[in-house]
């Protein structure tokens, strides 16, 4: 399949430096015109560089973020960012709303910091947080059907894209994997993409939680432009470029 090619071939280039398209057709047994497209979809998505016979990544570009972390090093890393982070976005839900989180670690820290509420509604496409919320008996959860990934424990395919388009959400917090200015805002997993997709097509204000060390990361899947959120929340160690960034699209950052 193409994306698992294109995903080597990034690999490689993330290796070695640089990669040739004779040596790359030779060897996923494909012409050379098919490898030349390819490099040319990740010069587009990624900043990889295209020379006459090849192509190679500028080391002063953003790194690649494409190997999925599980969730014990995904909670482990960074964890007193992601606390304070989790806590400023709980500040943020009131009484009667509906929210939504996806499978990011930082994200499910929040329920840990949610205030004394009545009754909130709550989707997530992670059993993980969909199991946390249960125990709050103020919070109603709504979780889609369809497949589950159980690297993330994140739902995904057509059921759950379905399911998800049912609902107005009031705030969505996604927890991002890899976050920059050209590239937006990526995701490792291509499968989980369109139903973090479709969950900001629903949201009335979606908010970019994520420590400071995803910044200037890129991933495989493109989820969205940086600027179709609206709020970042992260931590005191954001790059000066974002700042910059988030005061010309009008963004907020706590």
């Amino acid at each position: 399949m193409y994306v698992n090619r294109r995903k080597e071939i990034l690999n490689l280039l993330q290796k070695h430096g640089s990669v040739k398209v004779s040596e790359l057709a030779s060897q996923f047994g494909l012409n050379e015109a098919t490898i030349r497209r390819d490099l040319k979809f990740l010069a587009d998505r990624y900043g990889v560089e295209l020379t006459y016979g090849g192509a190679f990544i500028d080391e002063n570009a953003g790194s690649c973020s494409i190997t999925e972390m599980n969730l014990a090093a995904k909670r482990r890393q960074a964890y007193e960012e992601k606390q304070m982070i989790a806590r400023k976005a709980a500040e943020l839900i009131k009484d009667g709303e509906t929210i939504a989180l996806n499978a990011g670690s930082t994200v499910e820290y929040i329920l840990d910091y949610l205030p004394s509420l009545k009754q909130i509604n709550l989707i997530t496409l992670s059993l993980n947080v969909a199991v946390k919320a249960a125990a709050l008996p103020f919070v109603t959860v709504y979780m889609p059907g369809g497949k589950l990934r159980q690297e993330s424990t994140t739902f995904y395919g057509p059921d759950t894209e379905q399911y998800l388009r049912k609902f107005n959400v009031d705030k969505f917090f996604y927890g991002a994997a890899a976050v920059h200015i050209k590239h937006g805002v990526t995701h490792p997993v291509i499968e989980e993409a369109k139903a973090n997709q479709i969950l900001l097509d629903i949201s009335k204000h979606c908010y970019l939680a994520c420590d400071s060390s995803k910044f200037d990361g890129v991933s495989l899947v493109h989820i969205a432009d940086l600027a179709a959120f609206h709020t970042m929340i992260t931590d005191d160690k954001l790059p000066a470029h974002y700042k910059s960034f988030a005061k010309l699209n009008n963004m907020s950052i706590l």
